[in-house]
């Protein structure tokens, strides 16, 4: 299906402003349309890593400031991977990531390296204990009910081949049905915003980009806190904001027990 097949599916104005920019168009020419909910290629953000998104700006400012916030940190997402973006293959070939993720500086060598990476590593903890105040005030203020996390759980770094470990086994009890914090919080929280109301038509936009937020990473935390600004009112600040932060560090989140908190590199 090609995009003038697919103009009725993407919200208005849309396609003019894909129609102007040749970039934009390539794009959503070269994306095979299979679903009325598919009519935005799911990745679409991808297609701009490397500096080129602002060529959704024209699309994004047609919902105001809330849709400018929502580039601005998709611009935040594209300079934390920089880095990551694509590898020299051993033949010399050049590989591109399927998804953005960012890489945990580490402490690194002689004094500078050393303070650096301490540094990064006192930064992550005060990020991850802002988070568990983000995720008790959700579950206290929102759901109205005792968070799965408690207020000053234990936090420890993992990374290499122990943090691989650690996350094949939290997902071998995830399979089996043995679940732990992580899950509810990842469940509650990635669909936040599916229960609170949009303002204006951002409704719409948060429809529209669906697939296409959630395909950065395959992540809902993610995609949530990207949606987060085109709320109306919400009840509380952005709890994400902390997850982000950490999500930019290189660091994943895992909350295996109630009083400990797992980050890894």
């Amino acid at each position: 299906m090609t995009l003038d097949e697919c103009e009725e599916y993407l919200p208005h104005g849309w396609t003019e402003r894909i129609r102007r920019d040749p970039l934009l168009w390539e794009i959503f020419e070269d994306h095979e349309y299979e679903l009325e909910m598919e009519a935005v290629p799911p990745f679409l953000i991808q297609a701009l890593r490397g500096g080129n998104l602002d060529h959704l700006r024209p699309i994004l400012a047609l919902y105001g400031p809330p849709g400018l916030a929502l580039l601005e940190n998709l611009k935040a997402i594209d300079a934390a991977s920089q880095d990551t973006a694509s590898i020299t293959t051993p033949d010399g070939q050049t590989a591109y990531a399927g998804y953005f993720f960012a890489r945990f500086p580490g402490i690194g060598s002689g004094a500078k390296g050393f303070l650096d990476g301490l540094f990064a590593k006192t930064k992550a903890e005060r990020l991850a204990r802002e988070y568990v105040a983000a995720i008790r005030r959700v579950y206290a203020e929102i759901f109205q009910e005792p968070a799965p996390i408690d207020a000053s759980p234990g936090i420890e770094f993992l990374s290499g081949e122990e943090g691989y470990r650690f996350q094949e086994q939290m997902h071998k009890d995830f399979v089996a049905n043995r679940f732990h914090p992580t899950t509810d919080i990842y469940m509650s929280l990635g669909h936040l915003d599916e229960e609170l109301e949009y303002q204006g038509n951002c409704q719409e936009l948060a429809d529209a980009l669906s697939e296409a937020l959630y395909h950065i990473n395959n992540d809902y935390l993610l995609s949530c806190f990207l949606r987060w600004p085109l709320l109306k009112s919400p009840p509380v600040e952005n709890p994400l904001q902390p997850y982000f932060e950490l999500w930019k560090m290189g660091l994943e989140v895992e909350f295996p027990e109630r009083d400990r908190v797992v980050l890894i590199a």
